[in-house]
This record gives structure tokens, C-alpha cells and sequence, in this order.
């Protein structure tokens, strides 16, 4: 074996060929104890193989989307985080998690082979592969390249796992195939001369825990395997997702054991084809009483919340600190020095302020109080304590990763605004947000949509002479000299006397002005309310600031909504959810039910497609160029609005609503041809007799002639 310190003196050619036949050992191992007992063994690649694999990792990457990993896998993968794995879970009555054992060690090169296979083989993938390039100055290194010798699938394969010296499993025709056999004459005989064995070892390799491809490459080997286990699921009622080897489940009611068997049979029948087995050790079953947790993130509430234990964990070194002072708290706690304990509680925080940003924010403000210095989140020292992660262990993540956690989530959040209308929605607020930078006005408008004015608690009171009203929610943005600092809402300011009132534009862009009582408002929103579940819908309030209203979209969480029995004692009635509807809790009363009825003659109307049951028709519009987009958009957003007109006006004959109309059509055009009539009045018809009392589910589901 060449030792490490000599693969610079190998060309790229023999590097190459040196980490495919297996005569070098280009990984440095590492062994780190357990929480549970026991040695893991980390492999990391030296620098070369590493860059190697980079090139690797980002071709594949870039592949088509029917080659990316199951939705169902959230580990190592870009604009996912654990706190999107636990969210998929929130009000779970009963949380399941199995382990595989040996993840990373019971992934072969021969399943890494299968599936680099069918990535080279696909057309869009032929013009780049990895192989040897030419740079300026003459000098052949590993690159990407457009023509002239590719690696191969079993080249790659071998660059992306590991052999340890020591014995392990063999793949005796790794990259042979059937040898084919040659005659040669020698004077009157003939000898048989069979071809060279590219790959003569037979020792198979792994994927190593360490290398930058691992991730990622698990989640395409085991993509088969989210497939069956998700149908599985799905037939008992789950919901599923798997964060590396954790596999969690979830249902809203109650899971029966025999169910729960079926389910672990059923996995293993899937793991069964990769040689994978479960930890039978690790299987957990949680229900009402027991802690409901995924990756560390209880899930038993409409929100992800922090364990208690976690918060323990801050608060022991937040009290500590104010109790016998920062220095003795440090030495007590065995920190090398305030650095290192610094960078623990900031590692802690970073975390807490994915799951809980409010709590966060206040053990941190303490801690800086506390510290007298601003805690900088971008280069956290590495401590040998650790960051005490809540989740699984065999998880890797950085100390840089997990300080800048608390950012990347509000970025993620961007991930929401891929559709054309949400994406420009949220160009026209970052646009017309001129007092900050248009990076900062996209973190508001992430933490809070519909955000319309914001500032500091102080500027407010200083310029305005307004105060924060209590429960006030702070939003953070970030500042040149200081790591972010805090502003509020406007609708979360009250006006102290003698300040000058604000526009109406301002303080409340969607108020609808009416006589009716909240009384008969809130009647009407209760049989509405009680009227969705028969159609499939579920209504959600969500917290948003005063000028998001709200947004309807078709379900994909496999749940199903209920109502109560139309008589005391009956059983409930349940329904597949088939549509999301959220409203904004932080608007008046009237306003919410003006927003229900708009979003409802949006469904009713068919913009977001067919009702399975027939009940309404797809007018769902199919732009071929942007001018028809405009159109399309602006024909459905008449047809809602006068719907929620109509509606209002059964509540009060002089409702007034404001242009919102005319501001989707602009001025002097006229209504557009598309407009369908007759539909818009029988939503509002239907609109309005679910708001008077309940309806029979068969009446409700009735097709509409």
C-alpha cells in the first residue's frame, strides 16, 4: 500500500488508477465513541479524493428531477432541514421510529453501481462526466469534460466508497461481466489467453460516513425503498419520512398494534433487497402521555417545540452565568475558556432558534447581557463538548453548519415562493420595501407575509409615538455592524396619545367596512366552517401579518379532516383532505369570513382544478406566454372577489370593500370575456347556504349541473 504522504507525487492518471484498483488507501480514519457505548469509525477522504468527489456530488446534483431522491428522504439534501422532517408530523396522536442499523456500512458499492448507472445512462448526463481535463498550463487533473474518455459506472462507484484493509464482503465480478476467450497460434498449437481483469480486487467497498457523496448517494440507493415503505404507510394511515437511518411515522388517531406489526414487517420486507436490517433496539412507539418527538422536535402540537431537556441544556448555562458570573460558571462547567463556552451556547441557540424562534431570541439576548459582547454566528469555535444535537447520532453535521442554521431556515422558507404568483407577490413587497435592503425585506416577508411597515421598538415610539402591544412578535433582520437586530410590525404597535394616525394603507390594506354584527358574523363562520369537511377542505389560521389575507392549495398530506355529528353522541364524520384554505387569525372577524368566501370561489370556480367528486369543474388557466398569464390571473381574481362580494353583501347591503377589483383589471379596462357568470353566482349561492346551517354531506357532494 502507498502511504498517504506520497499521493503528491502521483500523477492524476495513476491517482486515479491507484484509488480504483485498490493499492492505495486514500481515507484517514477516525473513531469516536457512542453516546450509546461502542467505537463508530469515520472515514474522510484526503484532500484530492475529496475534490474528486465534490465533482461528483455536483453533477449529480444537477441531474433531472426523476432521478433526485424520494420526497419522503430530508437528510442531506439542500433547502430541507430537520425542522421541515418534523413538521410533515405535527399533531401526531402516535409517533413510530425505526433505526437501520449500520446505515452507511450496509450500502455496497454494488447498490452505489445500480444507481450511478442509471444516472450516466440518461441523455442529458452524456455531454459532462467526470474524467481527466487539461488546464492552462498543460497539467492533467480530475474534471468535468464534454468528449473523449468518461469514467465508468464502476470507476465512480469505486471513487465514492471505501475497502478498509482489513477483510470484509466480496464482489467477485465487480465490472467483468462474461470474460470472453481468445485463441492465439503459436507454430501448430493453439493457447488460450483470457483478457486482463480491469478491476482484479474482490474485495467490496461502502459508502464511508465522511465523504462529501455518502449523504446524498443514500438517499438515491434507498429512493426504491422510500417509494414501497411510503405506499405502505399510506394503506395504514401514516404519514412517513426518513432523516438518514431514522425512519419516523405518524398518524393523527390512534394506531393499532397489529397495524404497527404489519408496518415493521413491511419495512423489512423492503430493506431485505439491500441487505439492511433494523435496530430492533431503537424501535420506539409514542402515544398520548409518552414524549412525541421527531429528531428531537416534539410534534404532539400544532408547532414544533423544543424538548424540555433541550431548553434545559441552554438555561443551565444562561442561569449558571447570571447566578456566579460568566467566569466561574465556564471553569465550573470545565470549558477551556469563555470562546469555547461561547461557541457551545451559541451552537445550542442556533438550533432553538430553527425550532422556537421566540424563546430563542430571549435566552440569547440574556446571554449577550450576560457576556457584555455581541456572539458571532459565523465562525463558531469547535469545542470538545460537542453541540449536544437532539437528533440521532449518526447524523454528521458541522459546527459552522449548525452556527448558521438559524439564517439558512429563514432562506429555506424562500422555497415556498417557487409559484409565479407567490413569486411575485413577493418581488412587489421586497420592491416596495424601500427602507431596507432587499435581502432584509425578503427575511420579513419569510418570517411574516404580509409585513407592511416594520422598525425598531424604539423608532416606533421616537417617530410615531407608538408602543408594541403586549405579545408583540419581533422579526429579525441583519445589520452592517452588529450580528441582526429586531423590528416590529405595524400591526403589532398601538398609538399613545396625540400621535398622528396612520393611512389606512398602512395599518389595515384589507379592511372590509360594514354594519354587521360580530354575533351574526361569527354564526356564519361557524356553519361555514362545519359545511368544509364534507367537500374535503381544511381550514387553517394561520399567523400572518395584517395585509396577507390568505391562499388555498391542494392537499398533500394524506390526512383527513372531520366534523362533528349532526347529533349529540354521533360519531364524527371524516373525509380525505383534499384542499388546504388558510386564513389570516390576525385579521377582524368580518375581514377572515370575506377572505374564506374568497378563497372558497376560488375552489368553487375550478381555479385550482376539479373536484374529484364532480362537484365544481378544472378552469384551471394554461398560459403559453406571459400576457396570458396576466389574464388568467386577473380573470380568477375577479371571479373570487365578486363572489366574497356578493356573499358580504347578504350580510350587509352597504358592505364596502375597496377597489381590490379594479385593482387586478387596472384602469378604464373593462371585465374580461373569460369571466364565467353563471358559475361566480352559483358559488355565491352555495357560498351563502353553507353559512346559514349545516348541510348534508350527500347534498354538499351533489355534482353541480
Amino acid at each position: 500500500m502507498t502511504a498517504a504522504d506520497d499521493f503528491a507525487d502521483l500523477t492524476p492518471e495513476q491517482f486515479l488508477e491507484a484509488v480504483v484498483s485498490g493499492s492505495i488507501y486514500p481515507y484517514a480514519e477516525h473513531r469516536i465513541p457512542k453516546h450509546r457505548g461502542g467505537l463508530r469509525t469515520l472515514h474522510a477522504p484526503v484532500s484530492r479524493l475529496s475534490g474528486i468527489q465534490q465533482e461528483i456530488l455536483a453533477r449529480l446534483e444537477a441531474l433531472p428531477a426523476g432521478f433526485q431522491p424520494h420526497p419522503a428522504a430530508f437528510a442531506y439534501r439542500r433547502g430541507r432541514s430537520v425542522v421541515d422532517c418534523a413538521a410533515v408530523h405535527l399533531r401526531a396522536h402516535t409517533v413510530i421510529r425505526l433505526d437501520i442499523a449500520d446505515f452507511f456500512g450496509s450500502i455496497r458499492e454494488r447498490h452505489v453501481h445500480a444507481a450511478l448507472k442509471d444516472a450516466c445512462s440518461r441523455p442529458t448526463e452524456r455531454e459532462y462526466r467526470i474524467g481527466l481535463v487539461e488546464d492552462g498550463n498543460g497539467r492533467r487533473e480530475i474534471g468535468l469534460r464534454r468528449t473523449g474518455h468518461t469514467l465508468g459506472t464502476y470507476t465512480l462507484a469505486r471513487l465514492v466508497t471505501v475497502s478498509p484493509p482489513e477483510p470484509s464482503h466480496t464482489w467477485t465480478n465487480r465490472g467483468t461481466g462474461c470474460r470472453s476467450v481468445r485463441l492465439e497460434a503459436t507454430g501448430q498449437d493453439f493457447s488460450v489467453r483470457r483478457p486482463r481483469p480491469v478491476y482484479q480486487r474482490t474485495r467490496e467497498g461502502f459508502l464511508p460516513q465522511g465523504a462529501p457523496t455518502s449523504g446524498y448517494l443514500s438517499n438515491i440507493v434507498m429512493r426504491d425503498v422510500d417509494a414501497v415503505v411510503t405506499h405502505l404507510a399510506e394503506s395504514l394511515g401514516l404519514r412517513y419520512t426518513r432523516y438518514s437511518d431514522d425512519m419516523h411515522f405518524s398518524s393523527r388517531r390512534l394506531v393499532h398494534h397489529d397495524d404497527i406489526d404489519r408496518l415493521v414487517v413491511g419495512v423489512k420486507n423492503a430493506l431485505e433487497p439491500l441487505g439492511m436490517k433494523l435496530n430492533a433496539q431503537k424501535t420506539y412507539v409514542a402515544r398520548p402521555g409518552a414524549r412525541r418527538s421527531v429528531l428531537g422536535i416534539l410534534v404532539d402540537g400544532p408547532t414544533p417545540r423544543l424538548t424540555r431537556e433541550y431548553k434545559r441544556r441552554i438555561t443551565k448555562h444562561v442561569r449558571g452565568a447570571a447566578a456566579f458570573g460568566v467566569e466561574q460558571h465556564h471553569r465550573h462547567q470545565k470549558f477551556a475558556d469563555l470562546t469555547e463556552l461561547d461557541a457551545h451556547v451559541t451552537g445550542l441557540l442556533s438550533f432553538a432558534h430553527m425550532v422556537e424562534p421566540g424563546w430563542a431570541e430571549e435566552q440569547l439576548a440574556d446571554w449577550k447581557r450576560l457576556r457584555e459582547m455581541p456572539l458571532q454566528h459565523d465562525e463558531p469555535v469547535v469545542t470538545q463538548h460537542g453541540l449536544d444535537l437532539p437528533w440521532h447520532e449518526e447524523i454528521e453535521v458541522s459546527q459552522t453548519d449548525l452556527a448558521k442554521a438559524s439564517i439558512d431556515d429563514l432562506v429555506r422558507g424562500a422555497q415556498r415562493y417557487r409559484s409565479s404568483t407567490d413569486y411575485l407577490q413577493m418581488l412587489e413587497f421586497v420592491g416596495r420595501f424601500k427602507r431596507y435592503a432587499p435581502f432584509n425585506a425578503m427575511v420579513v416577508h419569510i418570517q411574516k407575509p404580509g409585513a407592511r411597515y416594520v422598525l425598531s421598538s424604539s423608532e416606533w415610539e421616537s417617530k410615531y409615538r407608538r408602543v408594541l402591544k403586549p405579545g408583540a412578535k419581533p422579526l429579525l433582520i441583519f445589520q452592517p455592524r452588529g450580528p441582526y437586530m429586531l423590528v416590529y410590525d405595524v400591526g403589532d404597535t398601538e398609538a399613545l396619545p396625540g400621535a398622528l394616525p396612520l393611512p389606512k394603507e398602512i395599518t389595515a390594506p384589507v379592511s372590509v367596512s360594514s354594519r354587521a354584527g360580530e354575533k351574526e358574523v361569527l354564526e356564519v363562520w361557524h356553519h361555514t366552517e362545519t359545511n368544509l369537511a364534507p367537500l374535503g377542505i381544511r381550514l387553517t389560521l394561520v399567523d400572518h401579518a395584517a395585509s396577507s389575507c390568505g391562499r388555498t392549495y391542494r392537499s398533500r398530506s394524506g390526512s383527513s379532516v372531520q366534523r362533528p355529528g349532526s347529533r349529540p353522541g354521533d360519531r364524527p364524520e371524516r373525509y380525505p383532505t383534499l384542499f388546504e384554505i388558510e386564513v389570516n387569525r390576525n385579521l377582524p372577524l368580518l375581514d377572515r369570513y370575506a377572505t374564506l368566501a374568497h378563497e372558497l370561489g376560488h375552489l368553487f370556480c375550478g381555479h385550482l382544478g376539479a373536484d374529484p367528486g364532480g362537484s365544481w369543474p378544472d378552469r384551471r388557466s394554461r398560459p403559453f406566454s406571459d400576457e396570458e398569464a396576466v389574464r388568467g390571473h386577473a380573470r380568477n381574481e375577479v371571479e373570487a372577489e365578486s363572489i366574497a362580494y356578493m356573499v358580504l353583501k347578504r350580510l350587509d347591503p352597504d358592505v364596502r370593500m375597496g377597489d381590490y377589483i379594479t385593482g387586478h383589471l387596472g384602469p378604464g379596462q373593462q371585465v374580461p370575456e373569460t369571466v364565467a357568470l353563471n358559475l361566480t353566482f352559483k358559488a355565491a349561492g352555495l357560498i351563502i347556504e353553507m353559512g346559514k346551517k349545516r348541510i348534508p354531506a350527500a347534498k354538499l357532494l351533489k355534482p353541480k349541473k
